[in-house]
């Protein structure tokens, strides 16, 4: 029977350090956001290669859930028409990452990871979301129904008394050819596993 169960998400932007530069045709601006240069693993927590991070600690012993939520550092490349290059930054807010109804039955505990988080460069940016029914089992079994958007690449992962993580479910938008504009609007994406 398992003591903790650890269930790991993390939304990145993967494959590229920059996402495709975006021309202003009446300044002739180039803005690049900085991508994650990263591909799917369950060890990028903590590293900063993440858009957003977030993991629920289920224990079983104690009966109680113990969650974790960060955001990656947004970074955007600015260059001007004569060559000059300025950067700025941002960190989102981790408000929107949150877990919601929490519900113990004997060995099972069922819950909502919810995430929705927004570009701090660009307050009218669409946000970046996703949302996991999950039911935890002391055997280990965990079953999830998920929603989230095409853009960008969505990771979770289980880890049953810090053993080797295991895949839950990865979206990979490269694969999809879904762009940012994939966050506008309802979660596209639905999945069981």
């Amino acid at each position: 029977m398992a003591e903790l169960i650890k269930i790991r998400g993390s939304v990145f932007i993967g494959g590229m350090l920059y996402l495709p530069p975006i021309q202003d045709p009446s300044t002739g601006m180039i803005y690049e956001y900085q991508a994650d240069a990263r591909e799917f693993t369950p060890h990028a927590v903590n590293t900063g290669r993440c858009r957003v991070e977030q993991e629920v600690v289920i224990d079983f012993v104690k009966q109680r859930i113990t969650s974790f939520a960060n955001t990656g550092v947004t970074v955007l490349k600015l260059t001007a028409p004569d060559g000059s290059v300025e950067y700025k930054q941002g960190k989102a807010s981790t408000d929107g990452i949150r877990v919601e109804d929490e519900v113990w039955n004997g060995d099972t505990v069922s819950l909502t990871m919810r995430a929705s988080a927004s570009n701090p460069l660009r307050p009218d940016a669409p946000t970046v979301d996703y949302s996991l029914q999950i039911t935890a089992y002391k055997d280990g079994t965990v079953q999830v129904k998920g929603s989230h958007d095409g853009f960008p690449c969505f990771e979770f992962y289980k880890q049953v008394d810090f053993g080797d993580f295991q895949l839950l479910y990865a979206h990979d938008f490269r694969k999809t050819g879904d762009t940012p504009a994939a966050m506008a609007g309802e979660m596209e994406y639905h999945f069981e596993a």
